[in-house]
């Protein structure tokens, strides 16, 4: 069985006052402290010595008898004291087994909230792992996405330049058509109008020729 200081921390742990009012009278009132008889008033003689008077031995009879009904009141109180001291014994035994039933159901509870406590742990640690992974996971989306940002941003820029080098490439075109056509027109105008004419009236008779197909009207 294990011992008391093996259940409790503390030496007052077990107090009297854990103990029912009516169930020890040694708790309530506390224990008789028996003490030594006193020593004999009445003077024995010597073997051998000379007897004293008659009246003398009968008063020491007489001493002799009150010390020894105070010697039997004695023994029968400390006899009564030793058994209330075993009841004390017996209740406060019970007391400390109802103690130790309890010390071990706490000890049972407190394994399973041990238990239950780690299975939380774990389980925490395993949801941890979990979003950190989820958050490992997020930021590797994320720079994917910042990078395909980067990349669409610099064809943004890229197009916008070729855009702008191709409308300097258009106007230059178109001034340099518009000078070739005002250098065309001054070097050959009787030319030019003369074409211009052949052309006009070879598309109208082609245009009244049977078959062909109908005029679209112009703007």
């Amino acid at each position: 069985m294990a011992r008391g200081a093996d259940l409790f921390d503390e030496e007052d742990e077990l107090y009297t006052g854990d103990l029912e009012a009516d169930a020890c009278v040694i708790c309530t009132s506390g224990a008789y402290r028996p003490r030594l008889p006193d020593p004999p008033q009445v003077s024995i003689p010597a073997q051998g010595a000379p007897v004293p008077s008659v009246s003398q031995l009968a008063a020491d009879a007489r001493v002799f008898e009150r010390e020894n009904q105070a010697l039997r009141a004695q023994y029968e109180l400390v006899s009564v004291n030793n058994a209330g001291m075993a009841v004390h014994a017996s209740v406060l035994h019970d007391r400390n087994l109802a103690f130790l039933r309890r010390a071990h159901e706490g000890c049972r509870e407190g394994m399973i909230m041990l238990e239950n406590t780690l299975l939380s742990r774990e389980r925490a640690e395993q949801e941890c792992v979990a979003l950190q992974d989820r958050v490992a996971g997020l930021r590797d989306r994320a720079g994917r996405v910042d990078a395909a940002v980067a990349r669409r941003l610099a064809s943004e820029d890229a197009t916008a330049e070729q855009y702008h080098a191709l409308q300097d490439q258009f106007a230059a075109s178109q001034a340099l058509v518009t000078d070739l056509t005002a250098q065309v027109a001054a070097a050959h105008p009787s030319a030019s109008s003369a074409s211009l004419a052949q052309l006009f009236a070879g598309q109208g008779e082609r245009d009244d020729a049977p078959g062909s197909r109908p005029r679209r009207a112009t703007a």
